[in-house]
């Protein structure tokens, strides 16, 4: 499996992989050392066999679509149903999934593409996607997530990293995290939302001010400003050596404790902040979206910034 590194002159050295365009490792030099920021597989054939979206980019869709219905115009498409009754990640199938080829590299940035046939998981296509991954010399990795489609479709991918910036393989419970987001969207039982927002005031995700993650199971659809200008979240080290700062111009941000990773690593040793459109847009219409077509190319950009102390 072919892999890809990036370095920076600060000492940082990020591997993405041809399977799924995953981040695979991402190292940063803090004092004398490199410290690791990602949960990853030693082998990259282990990610053939993952079923934990390890890193990876997810899609068409990132996160659920009820009953996997989705309705473009006047036309109703049946989507693959791989998280029971609901779609899931692009289905059993998705980006994640995918061979991905290299379009365009240098030392500190690759670009990779892949296409998804009309049909796939059910989505009409087909559709080109491609990720430009590039690491500045300032310790900011920026992400560009493309896609055009041959005829209107839904595109709405992101990136699946599990960050733990203790470097120790521990629980992600002493991380510090501040949220920039004063409501949430609710779901019901199969965590799919319920077409509200409720404010995050008086609820367990009310990240307003920096706080440890502590025990607190999350797996939550966030609502953030949406703009490149604003941070989105900020993750910071135990030791607070380590910070980082997390913006993207969609409009929310999944917060997952990992509380259902399996071996080689266990519950709760990385989190998940997934920059997307709310979980199950298509069918909420005061949620945004964004549709896709050949008049509509999709654009999303993710930026992840790490700040040294």
């Amino acid at each position: 499996m072919q892999q890809f590194m990036l370095t920076n002159p600060a000492g940082d050295s990020l591997t993405i992989l041809e399977h799924g365009a995953s981040m695979q490792s991402w190292t940063v030099r803090v004092a004398n050392s490199q410290r690791e920021l990602l949960l990853g597989y030693a082998n990259p054939q282990q990610y053939l066999q993952d079923t934990s979206y390890l890193g990876a980019v997810v899609g068409p869709y990132a996160n659920r679509i009820g009953h996997g219905r989705l309705q473009l115009a006047q036309q109703r498409y049946q989507l693959q149903l791989n998280e029971g009754k609901h779609h899931l990640h692009g289905g059993a199938n998705g980006l994640h999934r995918q061979h991905w080829q290299v379009q365009q590299q240098t030392s500190s940035s690759v670009k990779l593409r892949c296409t998804l046939a009309d049909g796939h998981s059910g989505y009409p296509g087909p559709t080109e996607f491609s990720v430009l991954y590039q690491l500045h010399a300032d310790s900011t990795l920026d992400v560009t997530l493309e896609a055009t489609a041959a005829q209107l479709t839904l595109a709405g991918p992101t990136l699946h990293p599990y960050f733990n910036l203790s470097g120790k393989a521990g629980p992600i419970n002493q991380h510090l995290l501040w949220l920039n987001a004063e409501h949430y969207t609710p779901t019901d039982s199969a965590k799919i939302p319920t077409g509200q927002l409720l404010p995050v005031e008086d609820s367990a995700l009310d990240f307003r001010h920096c706080k440890s993650i502590g025990a607190i199971a999350l797996d939550h659809n966030l609502v953030v400003s949406g703009t490149m200008q604003q941070t989105a979240a900020i993750l910071t080290s135990p030791d607070q050596q380590l910070r980082l700062l997390i913006s993207s111009d969609y409009p929310g941000l999944q917060v997952y404790s990992g509380d259902y990773l399996a071996a080689p690593f266990s519950p709760r040793q990385g989190i998940c902040l997934e920059p997307q459109f709310y979980p199950d847009a298509p069918n909420h219409s005061q949620f945004p979206l964004r549709l896709t077509g050949p008049e509509q190319p999709f654009v999303a950009h993710i930026r992840y910034q790490v700040e040294k102390s």
